[in-house]
């Protein structure tokens, strides 16, 4: 008998008995190779028709990492609905990591999670801040008293504390808290704030009061709150901005004084360590022309342990910014010369450091301000590098009259990141219960060094925003990963919204 009748002979008895048991059976936990259609019926039930072609053993996702994945088997038989034993080690059922890979498999790599942290008691418009340590991530927020939240590093809400003013702990004159910040010094974290009297009156006070690992603050012998006085200004202070050195071994407070019942207006500045001894005593760091008002935007302790603040002189009737910048030694003395810059009303500076990869202590701070130029008019958000050596404003975002751009800035090892919200208001249509702090309207964006903005809102439809959500916080998360979060608020009352997002 020939050759090819043999063959013959031998696949007909493949067709009849069927293949041997142990054929396409691989070792546990292993996907089987040959994944042929097999005429005994011998495939998952559950296997995803159409999923790849007509494999039987493909699984049910196809998409991402799972392109191409077969059905490992367990225990000598397939797994009816695919797993990670079968997707394989980069597969999530539900995505969390930015490593640039659709690792659920539906399509989308890396997408955005938009949350809500907890509810607010009121909108907030300052004495926020938010600073991320190896127990958390921590915002605090004035208003009466400072109320400081600890969240996860996927933004869910872990616990609260309170760190009351000193008028509802002693006797002391009321007054009113008017800033915080959370700062990493050499101890662990801290909060600083700052008190004025009643209707922005004297006097001007600001603390230091020592965090433990869960945010809340640590208490003496005693049992009452640990608390270290940083300032005592007798006179008018507003808008105090607080940085800690590099060392985190001394605080610097700024401030300004003076009315037009009491000229003139002056930018102050104090630095002490953190039991409040004083190292300098206030003094004045800016004068500014007759009826232009300067407000300190912020400030920064260099690398090189200079300071470096920046103030925005208001001119009267919205008539222009002039954003002015310059260095001090550690005794608050002037170094270089100060630079200026002319722009439209609203101009809301800030200064962020970038850190020694991006070079010298001098090289490495950038300044941020809002711009209006046209026409058509728009507003945008320039980004100042070289501060010290001739730097322009290179434009990053922008956004058309008559909406309005409130921004927030991070360093993420050495990249510039933003986020914003492009916020407006119809001042035809009736505000919302009446409430005409209420109707704004805005989307939320963000932007990464070298890369075009994108719109991060957590749905299609606008926004609802208070007037007074005029800041967006960030942080970063873990690798590659960071957070936004802003207020949103309605008839209902406020929350705190969070957005986590992958950087390029």
């Amino acid at each position: 008998m020939t050759a090819r009748y043999w063959r013959v002979v031998l696949v007909l008895l493949w067709v009849v008995t069927g293949c041997d048991s142990s054929e396409g059976k691989g070792d546990a936990g292993t996907v089987v190779e040959d994944g042929g259609a097999r005429e005994d019926g011998g495939t998952p039930e559950d296997a995803g028709p159409g999923d790849a072609g007509t494999d039987p053993l493909a699984c049910e996702k196809q998409h991402g990492v799972c392109a191409g994945a077969r059905r490992a088997m367990v225990d000598g038989a397939y797994e009816p609905e695919c797993t990670a034993l079968s997707y394989g080690a980069d597969y999530e059922s539900a995505e969390t990591r930015c490593d640039g890979l659709d690792n659920d498999c539906d399509g989308v790599t890396d997408p955005s999670f938009a949350s809500r942290v907890t509810n607010l008691d009121m909108p907030y418009v300052d004495g926020l801040s938010i600073l991320r340590t190896d127990q958390g991530v921590f915002v605090s927020m004035s208003g009466n008293g400072v109320r400081i939240l600890r969240l996860n590093t996927d933004l869910v809400l872990q616990g609260t504390g309170t760190v009351s003013m000193p008028w509802t702990r002693k006797d002391a004159p009321v007054g009113v808290s008017y800033a915080a910040k959370l700062l990493r010094t050499q101890d662990g974290l801290a909060l600083v704030y700052a008190t004025h009297g009643p209707s922005l009156g004297p006097p001007f006070h600001a603390y230091l009061v020592p965090l433990d690992a869960q945010g809340l603050p640590k208490t003496g012998p005693e049992g009452d709150l640990l608390e270290f006085p940083l300032v005592d200004w007798q006179g008018d202070g507003r808008a105090p901005r607080m940085a800690t050195s590099p060392q985190g071994d001394r605080v610097v407070v700024v401030w300004r004084t003076g009315t037009e019942q009491t000229p003139p207006f002056q930018v102050m500045g104090a630095v002490t360590d953190l039991r409040g001894q004083v190292l300098v005593a206030p003094k004045v760091l800016f004068t500014s022309p007759e009826r232009k008002q300067p407000w300190p935007s912020d400030v920064l302790v260099l690398r090189n342990e200079e300071v470096l603040v920046a103030v925005n002189d208001e001119s009267p009737a919205l008539g222009g910014d002039t954003v002015r910048l310059r260095r001090f030694n550690t005794h608050l003395d002037p170094v270089g010369d100060e630079r200026s810059f002319e722009l439209a009303y609203g101009a809301a500076p800030r200064l962020v450091e970038l850190g020694a990869t991006r070079g010298g202590p001098l090289e490495s701070p950038v300044l941020l301000m809002r711009s209006r130029v046209g026409p058509p008019w728009v507003t945008q958000v320039q980004v100042v590098q070289n501060l010290f050596s001739g730097g322009v404003g290179e434009t990053w975002s922008e956004v058309p009259t008559p909406q309005v751009a409130w921004y927030g800035a991070l360093a993420d090892e050495g990249v510039l990141r933003l986020a914003w919200l492009s916020k407006h208001k119809d001042y035809g249509a009736p505000p919302p219960g009446g409430d005409s702090f209420l109707g704004w309207e805005g989307r939320l964006w963000t932007q990464d060094e070298g890369h075009a903005s994108a719109d991060r809102s957590p749905t299609p439809d606008l926004l609802p925003l208070h007037a007074h959500a005029q800041w967006v916080l960030m942080e970063k998360l873990a690798p590659r990963q960071v957070g936004a979060l802003y207020m949103t608020s309605t008839v209902e009352g406020s929350s705190l919204d969070a957005v986590r997002y992958c950087t390029p």
